[in-house]
């Protein structure tokens, strides 16, 4: 049940925090993946929306080095241009770079994949679980700490916008193939690859809307999900668009 009331000092505080939580939920989901990768010994790097892992060393190996300089000197883009004497020494480098560092495993490259869904997942069961526990308090007045399991149930809208997204993509850019965590599994899996974008979808939808019509109050509904729908957006273009080249370093290793 929702009642058409809007609250513009309530609409500003949610639209600021899923504008914050849009940042957070991001980071927090490609820290899932560095945990796991850290677990089977891989160094990693944080980017603004992914993460990517190595074999222990390689980010500091010497051969790694004089590629990155060379890359620097020539547009890596155009690669056929560049001097043979150049594209030589990279090879040799490249070569050297294989022998050292084994291929990784693709039972870690699963696991590693599997961390940021879980991550994701594991938020929202937790938020749920908090709501759970409060339910004899929150059912009098909502309190600063039952606010923030709201937001961390609803961390599993982020697989509701990846289905849609995706959704879009197909319909629209006739993509068919998606490098989504969710798609990936089903790919590893052996599954075809919307099984399991769909399946978290129905979860995250029976979260989300669990967390809305059910716990949030009446009289906060239309204002929230008004407000989450311009907040999250929002988030999502700056994080992913002018915030993202002022303040994130992409090459931060973890």
């Amino acid at each position: 049940m929702i009642r058409f009331i809007y609250l513009p000092k309530f609409s500003i505080v949610i639209i600021f925090s899923f504008i914050l939580v849009t940042v957070i939920g991001t980071i927090s989901h490609e820290f899932g993946h560095i945990v796991v990768a850290k677990y089977f010994g891989y160094d990693t790097t944080l980017d603004y929306g992914s993460m990517n892992y190595y074999p222990r060393g390689y980010l500091e190996d010497s051969d790694l080095k004089k590629i990155n300089s060379l890359v620097e000197k020539y547009n890596y883009n155009n690669y056929e241009a560049w001097p043979n004497e150049i594209k030589l020494t990279v090879e040799e480098l490249s070569e050297s770079l294989d022998k050292k560092y084994p291929s990784i495993s693709l039972n870690h490259t699963f696991w590693i994949i599997m961390g940021g869904p879980a991550q994701t997942l594991l938020t929202s069961c937790l938020g749920l679980f908090i709501l759970f526990m409060r339910r004899k308090k929150w059912s009098y007045g909502f309190k600063s700490v039952d606010w923030i399991a709201v937001f961390m149930a609803l961390f599993a809208l982020r697989e509701v916008f990846n289905f849609v997204t995706a959704s879009y993509s197909s319909i629209f850019n006739s993509k068919s193939h998606f490098h989504a965590d969710e798609f990936r599994i089903s790919t590893y899996l052996g599954f075809n690859e919307w099984v399991i974008p769909i399946l978290t979808l129905i979860l995250g939808l029976l979260m989300s809307c669990y967390v809305i019509f059910k716990i949030l109050p009446i009289k906060y509904r239309f204002t929230f999900i008004l407000s989450g729908l311009v907040g999250g957006i929002t988030g999502y273009a700056l994080w992913f668009g002018v915030l993202v080249a002022a303040l994130f370093n992409s090459t931060g290793c973890f």
